[in-house]
């Protein structure tokens, strides 16, 4: 919501007079109010059923009239109406019980100059983002139900194929093909309603559309199989599409002379194409664009956006005129068209700037800086002869990459200019992929920058893995050593520093992205360990969205089998904190383990309010004491107590115990005695390159 837009407001105070003190603060900060005071509940009855209300802003209590009434109110009129109490009570059990009923925001009531002007800004703009989401919704489902009212009477015959099978078909494709209705027709392949002649060439046709990256619809002519046998010549019009929210294939066979057919494929020719150079204009581009980022979010693939600007056109354009400049741009396009591949989709995006995109496919062979080169080197090596003058103009390339985390095209659009922005601000002539950077406040980063600095880290090999070893403390039962280490991520930024990996797994996290970075640590991880030759066992920990993501436990089934290596070699850890509130996906989790014969841990355990209660529920074969109980250990009786009532909660369990972050000989000795069976940290060695810690001097 703009805070230039009326917010219609509701007061529930003691009085006008103290209702006007809360109204103060948001006047001083400029919102725009119409507010209304009430007292009672027959006054916000009045007022829910005169207006549609923006928000309320309440007192815990009006006499006998609760809070808790007023949301109860608020859900019976069907209104959306965010409601915020300002309190003096932060007793725990009091703000559950708001929360329960209702309430958005609890603030303090001695805040309220200074914290309520924000918290209206949140809810608001929260409230504005759900009635838009609902708006959106509601246009679709009638988008829906019109675009089913139209195939449905469309004389074009026009069906839905899904894995080669129909899901839908229009009376006109029915038809056509002489079924009675849908019910003959579904299930029934594609394949079966072409003539056995023609199948083969069919079956290249629909292997060449499945893996061409063009977003452009394909046609093919063959001969059709009615279901009464009869064959007849039809030519059909293939492109993906949506139906029912499932990725499919829309087929579309027109009955229309070939004359008419040749007319309407010059009039979409001429809407898709920019006059002058015969390119892509920009509107069909943004709708290429639109659709290359839903395949990205779809099937994760990648592909990179060039935005290709000329240098210093304006100049350009002052000396040779309007119409001199024509000849220019349709030379640079030939130019540039020249160098693209057989995937790459080329527009005039505006008067002096082109845009390229490289589908995923052949975005595999290169990071982006070929293409790039090749065209500035292309185009500063044309030359362009107007009435006896020779022009040669250069240009200034931004690369930005398209990835399932970009919210909207306009994203992708926004950081290909900036990186060619700064090129120009250089001199221009030159080429630059945007690089996010890691901002200090986490908020101002967007997603497509956190998304970006994963894949540039992924891609530039600045991402490697640190082993730390676990040692044990009272030797194996059996003749061969148990070599253990936990995995430990490295990231650098682009001048060679440490990046802040902590920072960059909450930013993945808060994106959505986090599971991006568990597996290429799963992947590296497990190529690492496969190579040993000892016995090595790798403790992996998990972002907190793994638990809740299914594709994680079928990634590292996969890795697994193509690794040929044991399960039972990698223990994933599972945060303590996380396994409180989510008891059930993590005892899940651990159990879908348990079938690919891997092991678990519950890491920085002893912090729950009630972790015997978390452990009990949870099968996992391992704890790790978290850090705080190491700190001091040889000194703090309070430490030791805890690590000796933990160590035995855990031993009576038949769980093994860890101590990390260990940093002294002293607080050794402590955990030896305590009975610990293992012990990681500094002390005893830090993270280490390779898997390479002699466990055998450890013993001796």
């Amino acid at each position: 919501m703009m805070q230039s837009d009326i917010i219609r407001l509701i007061v529930i105070e003691e009085s006008a007079n103290d209702a006007e003190v809360i109204l103060k603060g948001l006047r001083k900060a400029r919102y725009p109010i119409r507010p209304k005071h009430v007292e009672d509940d027959e006054d916000l009855q009045e007022a829910l059923a005169e207006h549609e209300w923006d928000l309320i802003i309440s007192v815990p209590k009006v006499g006998d009239f609760t809070v808790s009434q007023v949301c109860e109110m608020v859900a019976s009129s069907k209104q959306d109406i965010p409601v915020i109490v300002i309190s003096d009570d932060f007793n725990c059990k009091a703000m559950s019980k708001l929360f329960s009923s209702g309430v958005k925001r609890i603030i303090p009531n001695d805040s309220s100059d200074s914290c309520l002007p924000s918290v209206v800004g949140f809810e608001l703009n929260n409230l504005n983002e759900r009635r838009k989401h609902q708006h959106l919704e509601q246009l679709y489902k009638e988008s829906q139900k019109n675009n089913k009212m139209l195939l449905a009477t469309s004389r074009d015959a026009i069906a839905y194929v899904h894995d080669g099978m129909h899901i839908y078909a229009n009376p006109s494709y029915l038809k056509m093909f002489s079924y009675e209705n849908m019910d003959d027709l579904e299930g029934l392949p594609i394949m079966d309603l072409v003539a056995i002649t023609d199948q083969p060439k069919f079956k290249d046709f629909m292997r060449e559309f499945m893996n061409d990256e063009r977003l452009e619809e394909r046609q093919i002519a063959l001969e059709g199989l009615r279901s009464n046998k009869k064959k007849f010549k039809l030519a059909m019009e293939f492109s993906q599409a949506i139906y029912d929210n499932e990725r499919c294939i829309q087929v579309i066979i027109r009955e229309q002379s070939q004359d008419s057919k040749e007319m309407e494929k010059q009039l979409l020719q001429i809407a898709r194409r920019d006059q002058l150079t015969g390119l892509f204009n920009r509107q069909f581009f943004l709708e290429l664009l639109d659709n290359t980022l839903a395949k990205a979010i779809e099937n994760h693939t990648r592909s990179r956006l060039f935005y290709i600007s000329l240098d210093n056109f304006d100049k350009t354009k002052e000396t040779l005129g309007i119409s001199g400049c024509d000849p220019l741009i349709a030379n640079i396009a030939n130019v540039i068209k020249k160098l693209t591949g057989k995937s790459a989709s080329l527009a005039r995006f505006d008067e002096s700037v082109f845009t390229l995109l490289i589908a995923d496919k052949e975005c595999k062979k290169c990071t982006g800086d070929e293409p790039a080169e090749a065209i500035c080197k292309a185009v500063a090596g044309s030359i362009t002869e107007l009435n006896n003058q020779s022009v040669i103009v250069t240009c200034s390339i931004g690369v930005a990459q398209i990835i399932a985390s970009v919210a909207k095209p306009q994203d992708v659009l926004t950081d290909a200019h900036a990186a060619c922005k700064s090129i120009m601000e250089r001199g221009g002539n030159g080429f630059e992929t945007y690089r996010a950077t890691v901002k200090n406040d986490q908020n101002e980063m967007k997603t497509s920058d956190i998304a970006n600095i994963i894949e540039s880290a992924i891609e530039e090999k600045r991402m490697s893995l640190r082993y730390q070893p676990i040692i044990s403390l009272h030797g194996d039962d059996n003749d061969e050593t148990q070599e253990c280490y936990e995995v430990f991520l490295r990231v650098e930024d682009n001048d060679g520093n440490l990046f802040p990996t902590g920072k960059l797994f909450a930013d993945a996290e808060n994106a959505n992205l986090s599971t991006k970075l568990d597996r290429w640590v799963l992947q590296e991880a497990v190529k690492a360990v496969a190579e040993q030759d000892r016995k090595t066992y790798l403790f992996i920990k998990l972002s907190d969205q793994a638990i809740k993501d299914d594709s994680i436990l079928l990634f590292i089934r996969k890795l697994l089998k193509s690794f040929k290596l044991p399960g039972e070699r990698l223990i994933f850890e599972i945060s303590e904190s996380i396994a409180i509130t989510q008891i059930a996906a993590s005892k899940a989790f651990i159990t879908q383990l348990k079938t690919l014969n891997c092991q678990s841990a519950l890491e920085h355990f002893g912090t729950g309010l009630n972790s015997e209660t978390t452990l009990k529920h949870l099968p996992v074969e391992y704890i790790k004491i978290d850090g705080v109980f190491s700190k001091d250990l040889s000194t703090d009786t309070e430490n030791q107590e805890a690590v000796k009532n933990l160590v035995k909660l855990a031993h009576d369990l038949g769980k093994l115990v860890i101590a990390e972050t260990v940093e002294d000989a002293n607080s050794l000795t402590v955990l030896w005695s305590s009975e610990v069976d293992f012990a990681q940290g500094h002390y005893l060695q830090e993270p280490l390159e390779q898997l390479e810690f002699d466990f055998s001097d450890e013993e001796e």
